[in-house]
């Protein structure tokens, strides 16, 4: 029995041994990869051929022996010997099969003497070498993935962008883009500096400017989105369920926003009277909304001193936080 059972071990690791029964070997799977790379141009081809797939296509960056794959010979002074004078369609013949929804810069277009001012030097010179237009070179430094002694780098800057590492993304963006030109609106900043009601604002949320003379509630007055007013806010505040639970509560938020029940509806009614201010539910509804809680106007707003209470706030809370804020609804 013994015997048997070694006999057929001895059997199973000539076959492991034999070459026809393991996987490919590094250096066959390597010979290939320096195959693709030495037939770059030819790679969208091959895919469509079926020869390969996007899966297959090896990364040149950060590797000493891909030189080939952007090179037809060894770069010099007087010539980079580049496989494509179009610095895009170099890059294209890998990316636009890989990672073509990916891109988030168009090329081709001509920099505006703005940007152009803002840029630091090593930018216009990447600019210029694409022809005075945006390429891929303008935001990757390619020279940094080519050269053994900066492929340190590659653990800060793994897209060797251009002047990186970045904290941010939009860090890179702002070495051209202005970053005032992009801040972020804020839908609750709703008075100009000279006291006017900006009526530009109003839309974010309604769909015309609501008539603060003639509107008397959240009834009078119509929204962006039908049917689900917390989709107004959710689009900016992520956080839900909402209120979350106190820290030493491991338990997730119980979610508020329903349509309250008749003990809870009369706690509220009772809670607007004794405090002189509006608790809005969801027209048509009757569900507890964001702004139930929160007031998301600006101060000076709203024309009923009821409906202004909470505004520019702590946290817009038309009641303080915490135990009177809940006692608005739940009779603690």
């Amino acid at each position: 029995m013994a015997l048997r059972a070694l006999m057929l071990l001895a059997a199973v690791l000539v076959c492991i041994a034999q070459p026809g029964a393991t996987e490919p070997s590094t250096k066959a799977v390597k010979a290939n990869v320096i195959d693709l790379f030495n037939r770059a141009e030819d790679m969208q081809d091959m895919l469509s051929a079926g020869k390969i797939s996007p899966q297959q296509i090896p990364n040149p960056h950060w590797r000493a022996d891909s030189c080939k794959a952007c090179h037809r010979a060894a770069p010099t002074a007087n010539d980079v010997a580049l496989r494509s004078k179009d610095i895009n369609q170099l890059c294209q013949s890998c990316h636009d099969a890989i990672s073509a929804t990916k891109y988030i810069h168009a090329v081709g277009m001509e920099p505006s003497n703005e940007k152009r001012n803002r840029m630091p030097e090593q930018f216009r010179q990447a600019v210029k070498r694409g022809g005075g237009v945006i390429t891929c070179i303008s935001c990757h430094d390619l020279h940094m993935q080519c050269k053994q002694e900066r492929f340190e780098e590659r653990r800060e800057n793994r897209f060797f962008f251009r002047g990186g590492p970045y904290r941010k993304r939009t860090d890179l963006c702002f070495n051209c883009h202005n970053p005032k030109n992009y801040e972020r609106l804020n839908p609750h900043d709703q008075i100009t500096d000279e006291g006017e009601l900006n009526q530009v604002v109003c839309l974010v949320c309604h769909t015309v400017a609501p008539n603060r003379r003639s509107a008397k509630s959240i009834n009078d007055v119509m929204f962006t989105i039908k049917n689900d007013l917390t989709q107004v806010c959710v689009g900016c505040h992520k956080w839900r369920p909402h209120p979350s639970q106190p820290a030493e509560v491991s338990a997730p938020g119980k979610n508020h926003l329903v349509k309250p029940s008749p003990a809870v509806l009369r706690q509220m009614k009772a809670t607007e009277k004794a405090q002189n201010l509006i608790l809005p539910l969801e027209p048509d509804s009757g569900r507890i909304i964001c702004a139930t809680c929160h007031n998301p106007h600006e101060r000076g707003v709203q024309r009923d001193p009821r409906a202004d209470v909470g505004a520019d706030g702590f946290n817009r809370l038309r009641l303080q936080p915490g135990e009177i804020m809940c006692m608005s609804c739940h009779n603690l």
